[in-house]
């Protein structure tokens, strides 16, 4: 499949040309008329044809050094070097057939040759040499049919190499490959829309395949409106997906087909049309790893009685079918929203769930929350406070068996864990996604599951692919005892006062307490937690400052902190911008897993731009972080990039040196990467007249 997307567009590209060329040509060749005749309309205009050529140079150095953390398991050291060339010729195109609102062209094709060099060495004089030269064909290319009219579609082909920068690692090449069409039938009552698109995406990088990714992506959807008018719609959606994943420094690969059906209706109704019922309802067939099947209907209510009063009214069932596991839910909510004057907002909530899963065990949980939400001008600024109080319980019964939870939503913040919201997990039903649920994390090399008491922690690992302040779901599975309830409270609070010097000071608190009652083989366990936050925010239009002090009084893994952040614009120009920031924060962990461990973290960040001249341009980027744990270890990274671009006439020149070293407890990795281009615009090669 890898050439498919090549092949087809290629295929497609030399039909067009085939058609429309000696088309062009019969029209430059058909006399003209009289003089008061109006000129034939061209069968094909080619408007645009402009060339370039390119030279690209590459060289990177890689070296990895792990020491030996056993007899048994002795350290070892690989250094790798690689160069590559390439030399390209290439065009951009503009074109129409019979007139615009027909056929339009257009785009970008490139034909290179290229050469690379690569050499590894590794412990005991093991030394590898390969060398690898050939072609490679780019384009971006686009046909639109009808613009304009009633039917309009457009075809496209892609396939385009990028440069991936990753924070204190190697940066990874990227080629995309694609095609697709799309079509759009405007009409007053029943507007289409049907598309396909098949990408492809490449990553590689260094050190023996360790970063190499490879994704593949079909989908054909299709979608209506029904417009019955203009207060009464209803749409229909169609999704078929294909998806491929292999990372093949576990030499994983996951695979899913995907079918999803979405039916929308919307009716507003009232003498001033204010109410609206909506019906929404969806169905997903899925197979493949991870599968997923579930159907779900959700109706939904809401009155807008005045200007100041609302109420929603929901419903919704669904069924599901995951990992062996067949889960009907029931829930019914109900929402009232009330503003008094424009400083005080009310929310009420209401909700009752029912859970079975078949063969297993069921649960009922009822609960509700109120949120009040203030704010107010005053001579000093504006002041802002919340409030909300929440409460629910959770009966389970059933015979020793497990509740599935799906994309529960976490954030990593170095260097504290991130802990799942069940206890009692089943470690290997884990699976760690990004958020679109496209990309699966792999364990041991992303991330790290351990339990610590009842509960399960996920750490990412410095050198995967999870960042540092980045968003993952959960899925995963958890023991329920035979017979047993949940009592939850939470209150939420949070106060600030914004003074119009820049000056914000706060404080943030979250209370949660969680027990449940005994059962056999599941002792009473009581889950609490008090987190304080005090702070104060200074921004001004080129400072801003912050610093906090944080209290985590948790029942798992208890800490302290002080953070403290600032930024700088230092040259804040049109021309010439150089901003500083920096992070510092301490933790003192006080229980638990990490029983009396101290961490330091340090984040220093510099951001150079300068358009020296008209013509000259240059990019500085330094990162540098330092964690030093008294358990863990230190851990150094280094990020730093330099790049320059200068213009003469037609002729551009771009240099970018690329630094990067990540200094683990048991590893060290450094990387040094030198990127050149030449390009050369030849202009135009249509004569002018």
């Amino acid at each position: 499949m890898r050439g498919a997307a090549e092949s087809l567009t290629l295929y497609c590209l030399t039909c067009v040309l085939s058609v429309l060329g000696p088309g062009a040509a019969l029209a430059a060749d058909e006399p003209s008329g009289a003089d008061d005749a109006p000129p034939p309309q061209p069968y094909f205009s080619l408007h645009r044809l402009d060339a370039f050529m390119e030279l690209e140079a590459d060289y990177r150095h890689s070296r990895v050094d792990s020491g030996s953390r056993s007899l048994f398991e002795p350290g070892r050291n690989q250094t790798n070097r690689e160069w590559g060339f390439e030399e390209r010729i290439g065009f951009r195109l503009g074109a129409t057939v019979l007139d615009p609102s027909f056929i339009t062209l257009g785009g970008e094709l490139s034909f290179a040759l290229t050469q690379d060099h690569y050499e590894e060495y590794g412990n005991w004089f093991d030394t590898r040499r390969d060398n690898d030269s050939g072609y490679l064909l780019q384009y971006d290319l686009r046909a639109d049919f009808f613009t304009g009219k009633k039917l309009s579609g457009s075809f496209y082909g892609l396939r385009q190499d990028d440069r991936i920068t990753r924070r204190f690692q190697p940066t990874l090449d990227q080629r995309r490959t694609g095609f697709g069409t799309s079509w759009t039938w405007a009409d007053d009552t029943l507007p289409m829309e049907l598309s396909y698109d098949f990408l492809e995406t490449d990553r590689w990088g260094n050190r023996d395949k360790r970063d190499d990714e490879r994704f593949i992506e079909q989908t054909l959807s299709y979608g209506a409106t029904w417009i019955i008018d203009k207060h009464d719609t209803l749409k229909f959606s169609f999704e078929h997906a294909e998806t491929e994943q292999e990372y093949q420094g576990d030499f994983q690969q996951f695979e899913t087909t995907r079918d999803l059906f979405t039916l929308d209706h919307e009716l507003a109704f009232g003498d001033q049309y204010q109410h609206t019922f909506q019906t929404l309802v969806h169905w997903q067939e899925e197979s493949g790893d991870f599968a997923r099947d579930f159907f779900e209907i959700g109706p939904q209510l809401t009155l807008r009685h005045s200007d100041t009063l609302q109420t929603i009214y929901k419903y919704q069932f669904n069924r599901e079918r995951y990992a062996g596991l067949d889960i009907e839910t029931q829930r019914a909510d109900f929402q009232l929203i009330h503003q008094i004057y424009s400083n005080l907002t009310t929310t009420v909530n209401a909700f009752a769930l029912y859970e079975d899963i078949e063969n297993d065990i069921n649960t009922t949980q009822w609960g509700g929350s109120v949120d009040w939400q203030y704010n107010r001008r005053n001579p000093y600024g504006h002041f802002y406070a919340n409030l909300a109080l929440a409460y629910d319980t959770e009966r389970i019964r059933g015979e020793n068996g497990v509740r599935v939870v799906l994309d529960e939503s976490h954030t990593f913040r170095d260097p504290v864990a991130i802990m799942l919201r069940n206890p009692d997990t089943v470690p290997y039903a884990i699976v760690v996604t990004n958020t679109c649920n496209r990309r699966v994390y792999t364990p041991g090399s992303d991330y790290l599951v351990y339990t610590q008491g009842n509960y399960t922690r996920i750490r990412r690992l410095r050198g995967g692919r999870i960042e540092d302040g980045q968003t993952i779901l959960v899925d995963y599975q958890y023991r329920t005892p035979t017979t047993n309830q949940i009592d939850s409270f939470r209150v939420d609070f949070s106060v600030e006062q914004r003074f119009t010097g820049g000056l914000t000071p706060y404080y943030r608190f979250s209370y949660r307490n969680q027990e449940d009652r005994p059962s056999f083989g599941f002792p009473q366990r009581a889950d609490r937690t008090d987190h304080h936050r005090i702070g104060v925010n200074y921004k001004l239009d080129r400072y801003t400052f912050s610093t906090e002090f944080e209290v985590f009084d948790d029942t798992i893994d208890p800490y302290e902190a002080f953070h403290l952040n600032g930024m700088v614009h230092l040259i804040q120009t049109r021309d010439h911008t150089l901003d500083a920031s920096t992070r510092f924060s301490r933790y003192y962990f006080s229980g638990g897993y990490d029983y009396n461990r101290d961490v330091t973290m340090i984040d220093v960040e510099l951001d150079h731009r300068w358009q020296i001249a008209e013509r000259l341009s240059t990019v500085e980027r330094v990162t540098y972080r330092l964690e030093e744990d008294s358990v863990a270890g230190t851990t150094q990274g280094w990020d730093v990039t330099i790049g320059f671009q200068y213009e003469i006439g037609d002729l551009t020149t771009e240099l970018t040196l690329e630094y990067d070293r990540l200094d683990l407890p048991y590893s060290d990795d450094e990387d040094f990467g030198v990127y050149f281009r030449l390009r050369r615009e030849l202009g135009s090669l249509i004569a002018t007249r």
